[in-house]
Parts: structure tokens; C-alpha cells; sequence
């Protein structure tokens, strides 16, 4: 089976080890049992144990004996609660009369080790090394490369890889030589992860450490074989666990590194489940037209003796990329011919994988064929590639904008996707395609930035250390997302794109989003990005959407130089979506009527959406949105001009005009307004509201 429960083993231990710190660290390695009389870790004083160190020393415990010996111990000192291994991890470990530690006695720094690793251990979500000290610890007599980088995926493998033998073994990137410095490092990692789509570092490492050996899994014997994750034919797809599946995880595919089927078989189609062997390519596909993955078998279970229920052919991953395919007709689990094979090999997120697979069978690969859509390069038609959404307040847009990303991805009609009955659907299609990276989400304000949308750097406060660091801005995020899946959509949403400064927000690359001006089309831009100094352009399968609220601030204040760049769709009012009947109130018209005073007042893009009164069935519910909401909409609107207020509610009781006062020497042509008291019975009453749309004007109710 592939094993990869040591993962979370490593990942704990190093995050307690940051946890606890330097004097536990010493304290619970010496309690440590190590099975012999000396262990050079513990031979230069407490200070120098340090974590680096501690990690690639436990590493080179790796014959059967010791591993349950020392691991075990360790297992039980720190108090891990992750399950221990089941198997020896398959870890990068030195050799047993090589020196692991990093210092000899001499040449040592533990500051710089401790410092080293709490950059890199597992609870910091993006491990950042300052380049410094990246160099420093080379510089450590006995630390090289491969020691160092080997060590920062024990201590993180969800996010290093080491550069070691496997990343020369993939012809692609040509890697020669030593890696010099942080900068080459992370290249060389970001290179070697982009082969690999949707795979973790230890995934890819433990391919490439077995593909690198004198038995590697692919050969110029290795066959392919496809299978489907509907896997009992009811229509479930047993990929990927998700939120909304009751289903036992230990069904799906993708996290458990396995493929199987539920039907062994019909008079019509022998499914070949003894044939895969060792090596050989699966292909794994949903349908006929969605590819989800590629692996490659490490063991079949059905081989001894066909089908059963219980067994599994275990696979390492190479590729878990969803991916628009054709493939035509298929079933079940079968061999593959040229022509699937080939759908594979021409879809733009299988294509490095394939390279790498054809150069090792030795074969020169599949003959290319045409691919079976254009490029997601050249926009579609069907909808606009940068879009604002614009209305007054309740209008629903930001929903619209949530349903408007679902349909452009997934490629469905909005209008349907748009309806009520459909909320909970899309609503989860979105939170989905998030995780996938699918769509992003971002709100612009006063103070959002360049730095924030694009890249900037940044201070960041550790302990008492000021350093800073170059972050990426969620445009470039999913800009770059998007070019490595550019047979895929993908969408952003700005939300209330008005209220921020646009030209300082976008800076240059104002330009890059026109659709001529995207990458692969007529006019391709590209900039240098003036912190990173990386060539940048806009990918043409990225979608923009925008909201804006015209009673912020009215469309003809809005930037130039965005509005000529996105088609505009206003949202107003829609009276239809409010109950007719609450309990003796006509919503549908005391909403009409509002909205038409407001208009008459303060123009059209002022007027209050239907959303405030949706799902309004009763006079209390009704009570509370006008003195939460609706009322205090309309004093922002006017200003607390309450004499304005009173007769957009055409005289209703909710404002109360006083006849005198009390004040001396006050104007006696301006007249004092009181609101209505919350506990006042008037706003529980039918009759209240249906002054507001009465025929003619109500007399004064004072």
C-alpha cells in the first residue's frame, strides 16, 4: 500500500518542537531511548540540540529495529497523537556512518538552527527562509545542499522538497549542479511542483525517489489502463471527499492512493483487474468528459485472484488535475487505446505528465492529435470577460456576482443557475470551486491597495525581529492559477469595486485586462511586475465580476479607464420577489411606491432593493426591517432630513412632527421630527404601511 500516515507524524513533532522550545527539546532528547551507548547528539551540551539537527539524527534510525525502537520512543516522549506509522516512512534518511548532525562541536550556531527552523515548521502557513539564512547554513562545515534541504522536508512536507538525487532524474528542467543559494532553491522546487499538479511535495518525492532507483515503476514496459470514479454506477463520484458527502472517506480515490471498482463484471465486458502491474498508468476520469487524475500502480490487490469487494490497486499519484477531456465511449475499468491515451496527451493539465511518462517508456510518446476544443485562451463569447454588476443597495448583486462566477465556470446558464430553487446548489458549487482555486472573492475599500491585490512587501513582526517579505496579492494568485489551467475558468469577484482607488489599486495593469490585451490574444501585454521583477500578464480563461453600489457613489464617478474596459449590467428593483400579501400589506406596492418617491427626490440609483423585504411574511418581521433597516437607509440617503423622510412615507405615523417647542427664541417656521418609539404599537399595524402606497396623500396623523 502507499503510506502516508507518517506525514502528520513528522508535521506534529516538528510543530511541538517549535512549540515547546529550546530547554524541551534537550530535556525529552535525552529521555529519548536511542538503542545506543552514544549517541552524538547529546555529546556537545544542552545548547547545542538543536531541532535541525534532533530531525535528520531521528531520520537515519531507519532499520526495521531501530525504527520501532527509537520512533517509538520519540512517539511517546513528545506525546504525538498522530498515528504512528504503520510502515518505515519513506524518508529521506543518511546514510548510517554519515555525520548528521549540523555542527561538529565547533563550527555551530543554534541561534541561527532554531531561528532556520521555526521558519519553516508546519504551524506557518506560507514557510518563508530568509535567503541569509538559507546561506548562513551552508556555511556550516559538514551542511550542504542536500543535508539542509532534506532536513527542511522532514520538518515540513507538506511544503519543502529536497534537492537531492530525485529532481535530476526529470529531464525537463535540466538540473545540474549544486543550487547555490535560497532563490535557486525555491526555482528548482516551484519547477519540480508544477510537473506534478495537485500533488504534495511528499507525494512527489516518494515517486521520484523509488523512479530514481535500479527498479524505477516506469519502464518501457509499462502499459495504460483508465477507470471511472462512478464506481458503483449510481452516478457518485468517488474522487474527492467533500463537506456535503455522508459517503465513508475511505471510499474515495484521492486521498487514499487507491482506484477500484465495484462491478466485477458482465457477459459484455471483462474488466482486466489482474492485468495492471507494478508501474503501469491509470488514468482516472468522471464521465466522458472530465479527467481527474494519473497515477501510477504500485500494487494490485486483484491480481492473485480477480475481483473481490475488498480489494484496491494502490497508485502514487503524479497528476490530480480536473481537466476538461474527450475521450469518448468508456466503461467501467479497461485497457486504453490511442485514442483515449491521446485525449489525455493533448489536454494542456496532463501534458508535462505525459512527457515525462513517454521520455521514460523510451517510445517518443503518442502521436499528437488535434486538440478537442480551442484554447481556453480565446474568450467565449457567451459571456464578457470583465463584468460590474451595478444598482442601488438590495439588489442582490454580490448573489448575482456568486451565481454569475458558478455559471461562467462550469459553463451553464445563469439564468436558470440564477433562480431561487437553485441557491443552496450554487451557493455550495461555490464554496467548492473556491477550495479548487476555481474563483476567489475580494472586497475593495478606501484603504485596499496595489500591494494587496497584486504583490507588495511586508513588514512581518517576529518576536522581536522586524523582517519583511514579498507577498502575493490575490490577483496574481489566481492569475497564475488560471495560466497553469488554461483549459479551465476561473473567476475573480471584486466586490464594491467603486469604493476603492482604482488607479493606485491596479496600477499598470489596468491595461493587461482588456481582451485583446490578454495573454495569447491579438495585443498580448506583458509588464515587470516592479517588486518581484517577474514578467506578468492576464491569462485569457480568467473572468472578472464586479459589484457596484450606485448609491455609494453614481457610475459617472467611476474611473475612466475602467469603465471602458468591462460591460455593464444594472440590477434594480425587482417588486416581484416581495410577498404580496403580509398579513394586509401590499409589499409589492408599498415598495413601488417608495422607491418612486426616492427617485423623484434623489434619482433612480438611490432607491431601496427588493432584498430588504424578502422573506417578509409577517407585520412584526416587517417592523423590525423598517427600524433597522429601512429607516436608517433612508437617513443616510437624506441626511436626517426628516421632513423629506416623512414624505417619502407619505405621512405615515413612523415620523412625528411637533408643533412647538419649548426651545427659546427657536425659528418658528421649522418644525422639530421625532421617530416613532421602537415599542410604539403603531409600527406593528397594517394600517401604517398601507399609507405609505395610499392613492392620495394621508392627512397629518398628529
Amino acid at each position: 500500500m502507499v503510506d502516508y500516515t507518517w506525514v502528520a507524524w513528522f508535521k506534529e513533532l516538528a510543530a511541538t518542537i517549535a512549540r515547546n522550545g529550546e530547554r524541551d527539546l534537550a530535556e525529552k532528547a535525552k529521555v529519548v531511548d536511542w538503542k545506543k551507548d552514544s549517541v552524538p547528539l547529546l555529546n556537545y551540551g544542552d545548547e547545542n540540540i538543536d531541532p535541525m539537527s534532533f530531525l535528520y539524527f531521528l531520520a537515519q534510525k531507519k532499520t526495521k529495529n531501530q525504527y520501532e525502537g527509537v520512533f517509538g520512543s520519540v512517539h511517546e516522549v513528545f506525546g504525538i497523537t498522530s498515528d504512528f506509522p504503520e510502515t518505515q516512512p519513506f524518508i529521506p534518511a543518511p546514510p548510517g556512518r554519515a555525520p548528521a548532525l549540523f555542527h561538529d562541536g565547533e563550527s555551530f550556531d543554534p541561534d541561527l538552527l532554531w531561528r532556520l527552523f521555526r521558519q519553516v515548521e508546519p504551524s506557518n502557513e506560507t514557510p518563508t527562509i530568509q535567503p541569509e539564512d538559507f546561506k548562513a547554513a551552508l556555511n556550516i562545515r559538514m551542511v550542504g545542499v542536500k543535508k539542509l534541504t532534506q532536513t527542511l522536508f522532514l520538518a515540513n512536507p507538506s511544503y519543502f522538497l529536497p534537492a537531492d538525487h530525485t529532481s535530476t532524474i526529470l529531464p525537463q528542467l535540466e538540473l545540474h549542479g549544486e543550487v547555490e543559494n535560497y532563490e535557486g532553491y525555491v526555482t528548482r522546487m516551484d519547477a519540480i511542483k508544477r510537473l506534478f499538479p495537485g500533488c504534495e511535495p511528499y507525494e512527489i518525492n516518494t515517486f521520484l525517489d523509488i523512479q530514481a532507483k535500479e527498479n524505477p515503476l516506469i519502464t518501457k514496459e509499462t502499459s495504460f489502463f483508465q477507470i471511472s470514479t462512478n464506481v458503483y454506477n449510481d452516478g457518485t463520484d468517488y474522487w474527492e471527499q467533500t463537506e456535503q458527502t455522508d459517503v465513508d472517506e475511505y471510499l474515495f480515490f484521492k486521498e487514499n492512493n487507491y482506484v477500484y471498482t465495484a462491478v466485477p463484471g458482465t457477459d459484455r465486458i471483462t474488466y482486466p483487474l489482474t492485468e495492471p502491474e507494478r508501474g503501469d498508468i491509470i488514468l482516472v476520469r468522471t464521465g466522458m468528459q472530465q479527467g481527474r487524475a494519473i497515477g501510477v500502480v504500485a500494487k494490485n490487490e486483484y491480481a492473485p485472484g480477480g475481483w473481490n469487494e475488498d480489494a484496491v490497486i494502490y497508485v502514487h499519484w503524479i497528476n490530480k488535475a480536473t481537466a476538461h477531456v474527450e475521450m469518448g465511449r468508456l466503461r467501467g475499468f479497461s485497457n486504453v487505446g490511442e485514442p483515449t491515451r491521446s485525449a489525455f496527451h493533448n489536454t494542456e493539465a496532463y501534458k508535462d505528465s505525459f512527457e515525462l511518462i513517454d521520455r521514460w517508456i523510451g517510445d517518443g510518446g503518442v502521436e499528437p492529435q488535434p486538440d478537442p476544443e480551442p484554447p481556453a485562451e480565446e474568450p467565449d463569447t457567451s459571456f464578457p470577460l470583465n463584468t460590474i454588476l451595478f444598482g442601488p443597495p438590495g439588489t442582490g448583486k454580490t448573489w448575482e456576482a456568486v451565481s454569475h462566477a458558478v455559471a461562467i465556470v462550469n459553463n451553464e446558464d445563469h439564468a436558470e443557475l440564477a433562480q431561487a430553487k437553485n441557491r443552496k446548489k450554487v451557493k455550495e458549487c461555490f464554496e467548492e470551486l473556491r477550495k479548487k482555486e476555481r474563483v476567489e472573492f475580494v472586497t475593495f475599500h478606501q484603504n485596499y491597495t496595489y500591494e494587496d491585490f497584486i504583490e507588495g512587501i511586508v513588514p512581518i513582526l517576529d518576536e522581536d525581529d522586524l523582517r519583511y517579505e514579498l507577498r502575493t496579492g490575490v490577483f496574481k494568485q489566481i492569475s497564475s492559477h488560471a495560466a497553469k489551467h488554461r483549459n479551465e475558468r476561473h473567476v475573480l469577484i471584486i466586490d464594491e469595486i467603486n469604493r476603492g482607488n482604482i488607479a493606485k489599486i491596479f496600477g499598470e495593469l489596468i491595461t493587461l485586462i482588456e481582451p485583446t490585451k490578454r495573454s495569447g490574444g491579438e495585443d498580448e501585454a506583458v509588464v515587470t511586475l516592479p517588486y518581484s521583477q517577474e514578467p506578468f500578464s492576464v491569462p485569457g480563461n480568467l473572468y472578472l465580476v464586479g459589484t457596484m453600489n450606485t448609491a455609494d457613489r453614481g457610475i459617472a464617478l467611476l474611473d475612466t479607464a475602467l469603465r471602458r474596459r468591462f460591460d455593464f449590467i444594472e440590477m434594480m428593483p425587482d417588486v416581484s420577489l416581495v410577498a404580496k400579501d403580509i398579513e394586509g400589506v401590499d409589499g409589492q406596492t408599498m415598495l413601488k411606491a417608495v422607491n418612486e418617491r426616492i427617485t423623484v427626490y434623489l434619482g433612480r440609483e438611490h432607491q431601496i432593493g427588493h432584498t430588504y423585504l424578502i422573506g417578509v411574511r409577517t407585520i412584526d418581521r416587517l417592523a423590525e426591517v423598517f427600524q433597522r433597516r429601512i429607516v436608517p437607509l433612508l437617513q443616510e440617503y437624506f441626511y436626517d432630513d426628516w421632513a423629506k423622510i416623512r414624505r417619502v412615507l407619505n405621512e405615515n405615523p413612523f415620523i412625528i412632527r411637533e408643533r412647538e417647542t419649548s426651545i427659546r427664541d427657536a425659528p418658528s417656521e421649522r418644525p422639530v421630527f421625532e421617530l416613532l418609539a421602537q415599542n410604539d404599537g403603531k409600527w406593528k399595524q397594517a394600517e401604517s404601511y398601507r399609507r405609505i402606497y395610499a392613492g392620495e396623500q394621508a392627512e397629518d396623523p398628529d
